[in-house]
């Protein structure tokens, strides 16, 4: 039986719900086992993988007898597992507003990165109204930084940790495009604070290493 004290993640690169799961035990400095999955060799679709997935997606994280598949509650697991370096705030107040900065993320602006970033990087047009989502937005996350280290403070919490993902994800996009939208060629770094907050996430200990291991081919 693997144990809950050194977590089992499955994970494919380039999958930000992946991703997100990963910087979150790099942040708390949870030691766990990275087994990565390739999904262009159909290793998602093994038995043994459905068993524990049955949709054969990830992330997937195994401690003991615990077996989560959804990214946004295997971060919040993490959080009672492991109470140390906590990213879900250190009190109801700071745990409410990361929550809710999060579930804002994950209504208001996964469906514009998705689809940016898979535009991009599938050579298709980026809808205007996503481009138009991200460019606000944006410009709400770079005031919002121009006043504090992190979202959440003076260190990264849950809601940095889905946000870096997710603009890396689109800046691969603009890396692999041969005509990217203009708004999202600076997305990130025509905005000094928010530019300043990734520069600042990921010179953290170990988390350059959860990049995605593919996106060095280019």
């Amino acid at each position: 039986m693997m144990s809950p004290d050194c977590p089992t993640l499955y994970w494919i690169s380039g999958s930000p719900p992946a991703w997100r799961v990963m910087l979150a035990l790099v942040i708390k400095g949870v030691a766990f086992d990275a087994r990565h999955l390739y999904h262009g060799a159909g290793e998602n679709r093994d038995p043994a993988y459905l068993a524990l997935n049955p949709k054969g997606q990830v992330p997937t994280i195994v401690a003991g007898d615990i077996v989560l598949r959804e990214s946004l509650a295997i971060l919040a697991w993490l959080d009672r597992a492991f109470p140390d370096q906590p990213i879900w705030g250190n009190d109801h107040r700071g745990a409410a507003a990361i929550w809710q900065d999060v579930m804002l993320m994950e209504g208001d602006l996964r469906p514009a990165v998705t689809a940016a970033a898979q535009g991009l990087i599938r050579g298709r047009p980026v809808p205007t109204e996503s481009v138009d989502v991200l460019e606000r937005e944006a410009n709400h996350l770079d005031a919002r930084l121009a006043s504090t280290a992190f979202l959440g403070g003076e260190r990264p919490m849950a809601s940095d940790i889905w946000l870096y993902p997710a603009l890396r994800w689109i800046g691969r996009g603009v890396a692999l495009s041969a005509d990217p939208p203009k708004a999202l060629r600076g997305l990130v770094t025509a905005r000094p604070a928010l530019a300043a907050w990734d520069a600042r996430l990921t010179a953290l200990p170990g988390v350059a290493s959860t990049h995605p291991p593919h996106w060095e081919d280019k």
